[in-house]
């Protein structure tokens, strides 16, 4: 894992070098990342028939704990590491491992027993972390009751220390208020920056803004103040929007991956349906996931328009960006599985289940890049998506029927067996 670092002067830099981590994190986080996005429903049927386990939003596995969803909450004693996202993440359990965090609004409240890693757009520390912490957020908040026993770097636009950080702070900022305590150095690069009547310092403040920094007379600072003027860097900001594009571009595709990987470990069989189904009935995927995109929001605001339909309205469209994932990774899964048998063709060998998983890299991989053409990547986009909603809900369909005591006729109509 390699680290950036911002540097002050030629000879100085934001922090010492920090530790790489010790643990791998291992098949867990990969179920952590996947639920990120498969939250909000569970998968249906196989298409043989046999009932599968939907993904409930929260998990143990081992000792490990993993929960995501519009709200993601850990109330209870973790043995090992915890990991949650959603739009409102709570830990309000004591957690004996490393706590990773991605959401909307995160509230950390109760005691890590090792490292937090936490990005959201608010991130509110007021529970104990015995080891180091790496915080990224739009507003980050340490109250009077959290702490960091280790070290902590904070990347925010804005930061309000008032608990105690054990070691060295590390901020890079747009604006930065300390009230609380550091136990050894403070570097800080920002626009603006307060030390309140509060503030201890056990170390060297040294700070880099464009104006000095507003320090209250009865701040304890032990190794004194060093000041560097900068320019604030305003002509930057389009190569930092462009890195956090890519950024975003890369999480986009390792979660699309991710939700792939869990829908090939945990739904072999459906997976597979679903996929081949794109192969044996493409013209049913393509008329089905059209008519799917086309006719679920207007049913959930006619719902909408009926109190007792209210409910499943706002259901409805809450499923709805769920089901367009859930339709492109399925089609980005047919085009992996084609290239897997493929392979195995020319091999002469059965497709093993590591190859479901290279090729389905390097279709998200091409499709990525596809998607770079004006005009016809999004074309191609849109009908991976339509085909694979379509066979979805085909192959779910088929399964629903093979559950009662005779094959019938769509009610609707609908020729999808």
């Amino acid at each position: 894992m390699t680290r950036s670092v911002v540097r002050f002067q030629t000879d100085h830099r934001i922090g010492p070098k920090t530790p790489r981590m010790t643990r791998r994190l291992g098949r867990g986080y990969l179920v952590f990342c996947l639920g990120v996005l498969l939250t909000f429903t569970a998968l249906p049927t196989c298409a043989d028939g046999s009932q599968e386990a939907g993904w409930a939003g929260a998990v143990m596995i081992d000792e490990d704990y993993f929960s995501a969803g519009g709200s993601a909450e850990l109330d209870k004693r973790v043995e090992g590491d915890a990991f949650l996202s959603g739009g409102r993440v709570a830990v309000r359990g004591p957690v004996k491992g490393d706590v990773a965090v991605a959401g909307g609004d995160i509230s950390a409240a109760d005691t890590v027993g090792q490292d937090l890693y936490a990005i959201g757009g608010s991130v509110a520390i007021s529970g104990q972390v015995a080891g180091n912490a790496r915080i990224a957020g739009a507003q980050v908040t340490i109250s009077p009751r959290g702490g960091i026993a280790g070290k902590a770097t904070v990347v925010a636009a804005n930061l309000r220390l008032a608990g105690r950080v054990g070691r060295y702070l590390a901020v890079y900022a747009e604006s930065v208020r300390i009230e609380g305590e550091v136990g050894g150095d403070l570097r800080i690069v920002a626009r603006s920056v307060e030390i309140g009547p509060e503030a201890k310092i056990g170390g060297k403040l040294i700070y880099r803004s464009p104006q000095p920094a507003k320090i209250d007379a009865t701040a304890l600072i032990a190794g004194g103040v060093t000041y560097v003027p900068m320019e604030w860097p305003t002509g930057k900001l389009g190569s930092l929007a462009r890195v956090a594009t890519w950024i975003s571009i890369v999480l986009l595709v390792f979660s699309l991956l991710l939700v792939g990987v869990i829908m090939i470990v945990a739904f072999p069989k459906f997976s597979a349906a679903a996929a081949d189904t794109v192969r044996s009935d493409p013209w049913k995927s393509l008329a089905l996931g059209f008519c799917l995109l086309l006719c679920l929001p207007v049913a959930a605001i006619l719902f909408m328009m009926t109190i007792i339909g209210m409910p499943l309205g706002v259901a409805v469209l809450l499923f709805y960006p769920v089901l367009l994932l859930l339709g492109f990774v399925t089609g980005a899964l047919f085009l992996g599985d084609r290239v897997a048998m493929w392979i195995a063709r020319r091999r002469g060998t059965a497709v093993k289940p590591g190859w479901r998983y290279a090729a389905l890299t390097a279709s998200l991989l091409a499709l990525l890049l596809v998607c770079k053409v004006p005009l016809a990547g999004c074309v191609v986009a849109f009908l991976v998506m339509l085909f694979g909603s379509g066979a979805l809900w085909i192959c779910a369909y088929r399964g629903y029927l093979q559950q009662g005591p005779a094959q019938e006729s769509s009610p609707l109509g609908l020729d999808l067996v």
